[in-house]
């Protein structure tokens, strides 16, 4: 065996023969951190690492400078770009202050650009105009705008293909009077309000429209009552998640949904509410389809699967009530909700 060590077999392959086509299909598989350590390894993984085919997801978790953000955006942001996402813990560091240009340059830069998060960001000078037509989910969570400018009377026309909106956080400044504009997104399926709390009863009213469209709502940690919880129920007829959690609605709002609301429910969160265990079950009981359902709740329960009989089918759901919370401090779904949500 000595005399094979160093010495090469006919099945031994250096990585210096693998086919640059295959380096490539192996980078593309990795996230942008990576790709940047191995663009380190030699100078053949330098030249290939810089190849613009492989910058179709850049995501940052530090916080950036203004001047960062911009030479980011010069020399990283190309055509091949599919989705940006800088986040940031909101309230830890000072919002990072986006200009038109730098948002401009973005555009021309990556005009094909689908998903864009920029989190705890100023936004105040811009508006969704100087973003790229081709965006389908769009989230400024934490983020500082005047929501009037920002939007404009009809962000249909700048946002055509948006699927998700994520503006939870934006507390301070997005309020019941600005959401009308939210009902000309004719493609939105997914709409996140969390902490939003001077949207009220009558912000989900400007919204009707929209609501039978959504497949997933959250409006947690706003000013909803039962009211709006009750006109969620009778006009979100597509909803799949929906999360009313930190709200002042309680088993009222339940009792008085009509029969066979919300017939496609998979997760529903409850928690922080004035609901109580037995309306929840007499709602589900009264309301559910034939699948399962997670409910997401903070009160106990005896077992966390309840099953019963519902017409012909039988019918189980899950009280989910070892998810983190903290009381007062919203759930946060968006970054965790797999279909239309961070990842």
């Amino acid at each position: 065996m000595d005399e094979l060590d160093g010495q090469d077999t006919p099945y031994s392959l250096h990585i210096n023969s693998v086919p640059d086509t295959v380096l490539l299909d192996i980078f593309g598989r990795l996230n942008y951190a990576d790709l940047c350590m191995c663009s380190r390894v030699c100078q053949r993984w330098h030249v290939l690492a810089k190849d613009f085919s492989l910058r179709k997801r850049i995501l940052v978790k530090k916080p950036l400078q203004t001047g960062q953000f911009a030479s980011l955006i010069h020399y990283h942001f190309t055509n091949f770009l599919e989705e940006f996402k800088l986040l940031k813990t909101c309230g830890q560091e000072s919002l990072l202050s986006v200009k038109k240009n730098v948002l401009w340059k973005l555009t021309k830069q990556s005009n094909n650009l689908k998903k864009l998060v920029l989190m705890s960001c100023s936004l105040s000078s811009v508006s969704l105009k100087d973003l790229p037509s081709s965006l389908e989910h769009f989230s400024i969570r934490g983020s500082e705008i005047y929501p009037n400018v920002f939007f404009g009377p009809n962000p249909n026309l700048c946002a055509p293909h948006l699927v998700c909106l994520d503006v939870g956080g934006v507390s301070n400044f997005l309020t019941s009077q600005d959401l009308h504009v939210f009902s000309k997104l004719k493609s939105l399926r997914a709409l996140y309000l969390e902490g939003c709390f001077r949207v009220n009863n009558g912000g989900i009213e400007s919204i009707i429209d929209i609501l039978p469209q959504l497949e997933v709502l959250d409006v947690e940690g706003t000013d909803i009552s039962n009211d709006g919880a009750m006109t969620i129920f009778d006009y979100c007829i597509n909803i799949r998640d929906l999360f009313i959690g930190h709200t002042t609605v309680d088993d009222i709002a339940l009792s008085l949904a009509k029969v066979q609301v919300l017939p496609r429910l998979k997760t529903f969160c409850v928690r922080n509410t004035n609901i109580s265990s037995i309306g929840l079950h007499s709602f589900l009981l009264r309301h559910l389809s034939t699948h399962k359902l997670v409910v997401r709740a903070n009160f106990d329960c005896s077992g966390s699967c309840k099953c019963f009989n519902s017409g012909e089918a039988p019918v189980c759901y899950e009280i989910d009530n070892a998810f983190p919370f903290l009381a007062g401090i919203e759930c946060q779904h968006y970054l965790t909700n797999k279909t239309y949500g961070l990842n």
